[in-house]
């Protein structure tokens, strides 16, 4: 589980002055369900992650932002990894490489990005 997300969440949290009982309240989820999350014991769902956003926009928060930080994997992305043994092969190589991931994604995205473009006959 993602110890990022939390702790970003309790730092926007108190950045914006809200007290843990007090935040909880605002979004409406319990004081414990609000710990769960901070303390990385518990993920929040998409709802609730937009409500955190939507609360501490005014300290820089954002979903976007805050959803970079969740390390859940979509449903289908997590049947394509099971049905796909090369990508457990590619994560090792990533890791391997000391490389951020930041790094990997974009350049990964110019690499497919030039192979969808056509070839120009004329180069």
């Amino acid at each position: 589980m993602s110890q990022a997300l939390g702790t970003e969440i309790r730092r926007l949290r108190t950045k914006a002055g809200f007290t843990l009982r007090g935040f909880a309240k605002k979004i409406g989820i319990s004081a414990a369900h609000q710990s769960d999350i901070e303390y990385s014991r518990r993920l929040p769902s998409e709802k609730v992650l937009k409500d955190i956003a939507k609360t501490l926009l005014s300290v820089g928060a954002s979903y976007e932002k805050l959803k970079e930080l969740d390390t859940r994997l979509e449903p289908e992305l997590e049947q394509w990894m099971q049905r796909t043994p090369g990508l457990g092969e590619m994560l090792r190589e990533v890791r391997a490489s000391n490389k951020s991931p930041q790094e990997v994604i974009r350049r990964l995205k110019k690499m497919l990005g030039e192979e969808k473009k056509p070839k120009d006959p004329t180069k």
